[in-house]
Formats: structure tokens, C-alpha cells, sequence
């Protein structure tokens, strides 16, 4: 499956890798009741810009929506170390109420994810 990372008007984000193998791998992974928003065209984009003019001391690199709520799942585009902290910002709160949780990485937040999922999926 096609993903965009692009994000108009600021230079390149190095996404981590295991975030790459993680949109990037057959069979998708599901993680409902999150969604990597990274498949749909301008999507990163859009949030980018949206989360920039709702926080703007902040540089968040939005990659992962959550269905039930405003959670967003962010990488820390300020950090350069190629394994960012992820943020979860609950979009439209006021600024300095924004920050909802916080992981060491893309691997422990996607673990955190997939059990999340497990959890979804047994109350079905």
C-alpha cells in the first residue's frame, strides 16, 4: 500500500525505520482503534499544519489517528536521534493541556498499539 510522508513547507522528518517496516508491511497491520493516517494522500500533511497552528512551540510529525477520540500519535520532530519520542496529542485541547501521553519510541508506542487492539477487539 502507497503511504505519504510529505509535509509541505518544512525539511525532511528521517522517520525511524521500524516505523517504515510497520506501514510498510504484507498484510497490514491492524491496529484498530488506531490507523496509520500515512495512507491517505495530504492526510500528514493536513495534520502537520493543523497540529503546528493549534501548538506552535511544538514540532509534532503526526503519523496514527485514534478512531474513538482527537488522539493523535506524533513523532518528536525535533529530536534527530532517528528513534523519537512519541507523543500523544489530544488535538483541539488548549495549549499546555495537549499532551495525553508520551512513548520512549515508535516500538514501545506500536506494542502499546497493538495490545490496545487486542483489548478493542475482545470487547467486539
Amino acid at each position: 500500500m502507497k503511504h505519504y510522508l510529505d509535509i509541505k513547507n518544512r525539511s525532511s522528518f528521517s522517520f525511524p525505520e521500524s516505523f517504515i517496516d510497520a506501514i510498510s508491511a504484507t498484510p497490514e497491520v491492524d491496529i484498530e482503534p488506531w490507523w496509520f493516517i500515512v495512507f491517505e494522500d495530504g492526510s500528514v500533511d493536513c495534520w502537520y499544519h493543523t497540529l503546528k497552528k493549534l501548538y506552535p512551540k511544538r514540532d509534532l510529525i503526526p503519523f496514527a489517528k485514534f478512531n474513538a477520540n482527537d488522539d493523535i500519535a506524533c513523532f518528536d520532530g525535533n529530536d534527530n536521534c532517528h528513534n523519537p519520542q512519541v507523543f500523544i496529542i489530544h488535538t483541539f485541547a488548549s495549549e499546555g493541556w495537549e499532551l495525553h501521553n508520551t512513548y520512549k519510541n515508535f516500538n514501545t508506542w506500536f506494542r502499546h498499539a497493538i495490545d490496545e487492539h487486542a483489548a478493542w477487539s475482545s470487547e467486539e
